[in-house]
């Protein structure tokens, strides 16, 4: 049987079912339940994957590529479907054993990765988040938008490796940023006129906030700063947007670990990334 026919784009009839299925693990398929909340008939990124006993997993192939529910099976199926579809994402994200299913089946014909990060803490914050509240820190605008850019990109600089402010990436990155500033999902903290702390609601579903974009000015880092302000931060995102707070981290971010266990978060699985 052709591979094709046990993928396919998910319809209006399909999209109970797959919203049952992300949600069978809402905090590592944050961002497929939100790409499918936000469905409107018209993204063919979203897609429908089985097997020959007809069991039922789904996948989003965007810039990013994540799958859930997929079974190994599954997983052939759809990396034979994207080969011929010749669909190549920026990353496959999501829990460890996904994506090197997924990985191992297509990395012949998509190329070397950039960079691997095979071992990501999936953290939960499992009650009240812990510690100092910085009051300082507020939601961000639009009209802040030339101070959060230069922030922004300095943390992409350092977590990623690549330059976003690039002629042919600047465009789309100072709307992706904008964006965030016009939902109110970006918060900072100032020093006079200077951004010293911002984090991001990421990713963001009617129940589960992915927190990203954790970044403290390099000038102030030892400072304890960052411990009060995110706390904040998290506050008001729950206040503003969803009651359940999910990340990702490194797990050679030591420090970063150490801040988010005291704010209250455990680990929930291991997420990985692949970089391409």
């Amino acid at each position: 049987m052709a591979p094709a026919l046990f993928v396919r784009a998910i319809e209006q009839k399909d999209l109970e079912t797959a919203l049952a299925i992300a949600n069978l693990d809402p905090i590592s398929n944050c961002y497929l339940v939100s790409k499918l909340e936000n469905w409107h008939g018209i993204d063919q990124q979203l897609l429908l994957v089985t097997d020959r006993n007809r069991n039922l997993g789904i996948a989003y192939i965007g810039i990013n590529a994540t799958t859930a529910n997929c079974s190994y099976e599954m997983l052939t199926h759809l990396a034979d479907y994207l080969n011929t579809v010749r669909s190549v994402s920026s990353s496959i994200v999501g829990l460890r054993e996904d994506v090197f299913g997924l990985w191992e089946q297509i990395s012949s014909l998509w190329g070397p990765p950039r960079l691997i990060r095979e071992d990501q803490p999936l953290l939960e914050l499992t009650s009240h988040v812990q510690g100092d509240l910085n009051p300082e820190v507020r939601a961000a605008t639009i009209e802040d938008l030339d101070l959060v850019l230069p922030a922004a990109a300095n943390m992409f600089r350092e977590e990623v490796g690549i330059d976003p402010m690039k002629a042919n990436t600047r465009t789309a990155y100072r709307n992706r940023i904008s964006e965030l500033l016009n939902l109110g999902r970006t918060y900072i903290l100032l020093d006079g006129p200077e951004i010293i702390f911002k984090a991001d609601v990421g990713v963001l579903s009617s129940e589960v906030i992915q927190v990203q974009g954790v970044w403290v000015a390099p000038q102030y880092r030892g400072l304890r700063i960052s411990g009060p302000a995110l706390a904040q931060a998290i506050n008001l995102m729950q206040q503003d947007h969803a009651p359940r707070v999910s990340l990702y981290v490194n797990d050679f971010n030591t420090r970063a670990l150490r801040l988010y266990r005291a704010l209250g978060f455990t680990q929930v699985g291991t997420f990985a990334s692949v970089m391409l």
